[in-house]
This record gives structure tokens, sequence and C-alpha cells, in this order.
């Protein structure tokens, strides 16, 4: 047998080898993650569509709910592994008893969440016993106890009506509702289609509504290097965004099913957060500023009855993944 056919037998045998350990070799599920309606979760659809997911060699599937709240319940029900989720629902949920981890964070609200209120209401005190829409168990609810908390009102003075973001527009046409705490794009078009006026939005409380990915304490246990993937092609997106904000935004505002405009004007009431402003929240010895906020968030909805008990917040917050990129 002369060395050319030699050679083409070894390659096949290898060729075989390989396939079959391929074969073989355990499947990993894709890591699930819940999404909603927010240009500040957008970034993890911009990697998907990227395709830095498959650059990092993670599969992942995004879960897209079109009720915020929903997405949370699918979390806590074990229907997804993560969630992009607010580190107020994070805080409930996780003083609520799921164990989970929060590994880095996409943004804060500086003018894209608020209360809309109807024509006749001008000021925070003419909220007095009106009835204000709110999605509870959500984010929504912190931002409505501290606007109640600046203009010196208390819960008692006002009537909360339960109502998914997307649908407070049409209760207030329809008159059920005299005002409704929202976030973009919902806020802006409320305002416009109700012909009321926007009181108050998050750049008079600022820092406070901040979005994280958060994942099951499980998922991080068990596969912290996908965890850690997951990271890295995030970080990608948002500098993708620096470099390219006209195509990004073009690309984010279709995956929401609005224009480059309107996606553009939504990027404007919020702060990305990369891995530079990560690195400096968290700290380096669990001293960053995100600590003090989480803790103050946590002593808030303790002390308006919103939780029960104070969780270890440094527990909950996980800067591993973010410290390993920051090397």
């Amino acid at each position: 047998m002369n060395k050319a056919i030699r050679a083409f037998i070894l390659t096949i045998i290898m060729l075989t080898l390989a396939q079959s350990g391929t074969a073989c070799a355990p499947q990993k599920e894709p890591i699930r993650i819940a999404i909603s309606t927010w240009a500040g979760v957008e970034p993890l659809e911009l990697a998907a569509q990227l395709g830095y997911f498959e650059k990092h060699g993670i599969d992942v599937k995004l879960m897209r709910f079109s009720v915020y709240s929903d997405s949370i319940e699918a979390l806590i029900d074990g229907k997804v592994d993560g969630g992009m989720h607010t580190l107020d629902d994070a805080v409930r949920y996780f003083s609520r008893g799921k164990d989970v981890r929060v590994v880095l964070l996409t943004d804060y609200s500086f003018g894209s969440d608020g209360l809309v209120a109807r024509p006749g209401i001008e000021s925070l005190a003419d909220l007095r016993w009106a009835k204000i829409g709110v999605e509870s168990e959500t984010v929504g609810y912190l931002s409505l106890l501290k606007i109640l908390e600046i203009g010196e009102l208390s819960t008692s003075e006002v009537t909360i009506v339960s109502i998914p973001t997307w649908e407070i527009q049409q209760a207030m046409l329809d008159g059920k509702i005299d005002a409704g705490v929202t976030w973009e794009p919902y806020l802006t078009s409320t305002a416009k289609e109700t012909g009321g006026r926007i009181l108050i939005t998050s750049r008079e409380y600022p820092e406070t509504i901040i979005t994280t990915l958060t994942f099951d304490a499980a998922i991080v246990e068990q596969r912290p290097e996908d965890v850690q993937k997951i990271v890295a092609a995030y970080f990608d997106a948002v500098e993708y965004i620096k470099e390219n904000p006209k195509d990004a935004y073009r690309r984010m505002g279709q995956a929401e099913g609005i224009s480059t405009a309107e996606f553009e004007s939504q990027v404007a009431g919020i702060k990305y957060l990369d891995l530079a402003a990560n690195a400096d929240l968290f700290g380096q010895q669990g001293e960053g500023r995100i600590y003090d906020h989480a803790n103050t968030i946590a002593q808030f909805l303790f002390d308006q009855s919103v939780t029960t008990s104070i969780p270890d917040i440094d527990q909950l917050l996980l800067p591993l993944f973010i410290h390993e990129l920051s090397k």
C-alpha cells in the first residue's frame, strides 16, 4: 500500500472518529433569557443579530414577552434561566425566596420612566385622590412610590389600579384611571393620545431604575463559563452601539417594531452601562455604588411593606464576571 493510499485511509478514520465523538458528546441546552420591550435590554437582541453569541461559543434563546411582569414570572417559575429585569424587581423576588444572581447592569433610566396624567391634573399635588394605573409587582410600582414621595403624598391618598403597562393608555382614554406610571415608548405616546401631560420622569430620580441581567443561581453555579460568554457577548454589542449607533438603533428598533428615529428618542432617556461603567459601579471589593443603591432600594421596599425582609445584597450581586473581563 503506497503512502498516498495510507494517508487517505488514515484521514477517513480520523474524520469518522471525530464525528463519532461529536455525536456522543452531550449537547448543552441553550440558555433561555427573558426580555421585553425596553431600549435598555435590546443590546442582548443586538448581540444575537450580530452573531456575538456564536462568536463566543454559546447557544442563547431569547424569549420576548409583551408584558414585562410575565417575564418576571417566567424566571420565578423556572421557565427561563435568566431575565433582563430591573434591580428593584430582582431585589423583590430574591427577598421572597427566588435564588438569583445579578451578573451585570445594562442601563439606568434617565427620563424614560415617569407618570402621565389626564388634562386637568397639572402637578403632583393634583394627584391626591386620583386613580393611578401601574403594573403592580414590577419596577413601575417602585417608580410610583418614588413619585408619591417626591410629591409628599402617601399611597392612602391615591387609588392604585393594577394595569399592564401597555394597557394604561387605553385605560386613560376610557376614563378608568386619571394617571399612569409607565415607560417609553408608552410614556410619550400616552401623553400625546390622551391630550395629557407627563408630570415627572426618572430624570428627577436618576440611578433608581437600573436594569440588570439576572440569572437563576443554579445556572450560574452549573454553567459559569457560559454565563461569562453571555456577559462578554453583551458588552461586544454595547461597543457596537458606540461605534455604529445608527445601524444599532435600526436593528434594535426593528426588534421592537418601531423606526430608527423612535428608538433613538427612547435611548435619549436612558444611559447604557458599558464594561467600564459596570466595573466602576461594582467596585473591586464589593464597595461600589451599586451596593449602596441596592441596599437603599431593599430598605425602601421593606419600609413601604412591599417586602417583608431585607435580603443579603452581597449574595444577590455577583461581580465575578465583570471582574474577569476587566483584568
